[in-house]
């Protein structure tokens, strides 16, 4: 969960595009829920959107759909005929998604899965290998989610995975929210396996809250 934004990501945001009215609106649908907080910011979104065009991303799934704000960060740097897949456990999220979405699913461009994403995932393995995975789900899960995107991205391609610091917890901060013992072992298994497998280069941009950024090497 995020704090206040720092000052360092006004300044970007005030230098960088301003997010278009389906994103404000996705945005405002988050405040009514009272998950403004959990919402990407437009910088990190910035950071994401950088990562996916560096390897030409065109087919992408996204773990955790919130209110689709990722989503049409996501599909506004996918070129014609790219495609997301976006996950999202909550019906009452999904709904919302769908209504800045709409017009990504009428043209094939997006499909939301809602569901549990480790069943999900499973409905895509037939679509694999894709070219970017992003992350931002159920943190008791990442390794899952994790080791799923790692078999599924084509060499070449990315894994991105946010909120990879739980607030401090991963390096046994204190916190004002209640991480589980089983959430924090989770991220700091995955954190450690992105930095020991030979065939990923990974590295952790300190935005506010973590993001890791892995590339699958060819064989």
């Amino acid at each position: 969960m995020r704090k206040l934004k720092p000052k360092s990501y006004d300044y970007i945001e005030k230098l960088a595009p301003l997010e278009t009215e389906l994103m404000q609106e996705a945005r405002k649908n988050s405040e009514k829920l009272g998950l403004e907080t959990i919402s990407i910011s437009a910088t990190e979104a910035g950071l994401i959107k950088y990562h996916l065009q560096s390897v030409q991303a065109k087919k992408v799934v996204e773990i955790g759909t919130l209110t689709g704000l990722s989503a049409l960060h996501v599909l506004s740097v996918l070129p014609d005929g790219g495609k997301l897949w976006t996950l999202e456990k909550s019906e009452e999220h999904a709904k919302l998604a769908e209504l800045v979405l709409k017009d990504e699913i009428q043209n094939n461009r997006c499909e939301i899965l809602i569901g549990d994403a480790r069943e999900k995932l499973k409905e895509l393995n037939s679509q694999a290998p894709f070219d970017a995975v992003f992350i931002d789900g159920n943190k008791a899960a990442y390794l899952d989610y994790f080791n799923w995107a790692y078999e599924n991205v084509r060499e070449g391609g990315m894994i991105l995975v946010d909120n990879i610091f739980l607030a401090g917890a991963v390096w046994g901060g204190k916190t004002s929210q209640n991480f589980n013992a089983k959430q924090i072992r989770t991220v700091q298994d995955m954190n450690e396996k992105a930095f020991s497998d030979k065939k990923l280069i990974s590295v952790i941009v300190p935005t506010e809250e973590g993001l890791l950024v892995c590339k699958k090497q060819s064989s």
